[in-house]
């Protein structure tokens, strides 16, 4: 379907409902638009990581699962993924 036919069909649509569903219509496309500027965010920032890792890969720290174990298991078993010494 053609964007202008769909944009034409949702203002008929629009135009034909009572007011309170109006207004639940307009909640979600204002959150439709929300979730896909805040996902378009977040992948902006996935980019810029990576293009920072391949920029500076002498800052990248990796670790053998037995260091990352070490690391964490005084993470094990707190709900919040907190260390209770911090």
């Amino acid at each position: 379907m053609a964007a202008l036919m769909v944009r034409e069909q949702l203002k008929y649509e629009v135009e034909a409902l009572p007011e309170p569903m109006a207004a639940e219509v307009l909640d979600f496309v204002l959150f439709v638009k929300a979730r896909y500027s805040e996902e378009a965010h977040l992948w902006r920032q996935v980019e810029a990581a990576h293009d920072r890792r391949r920029q500076h890969p002498e800052e990248v720290l990796t670790v053998t699962a037995a260091e990352w174990d070490a690391l964490t298991t005084e993470l094990e078993g707190d709900a919040g993924g907190v260390s209770a010494a911090l």
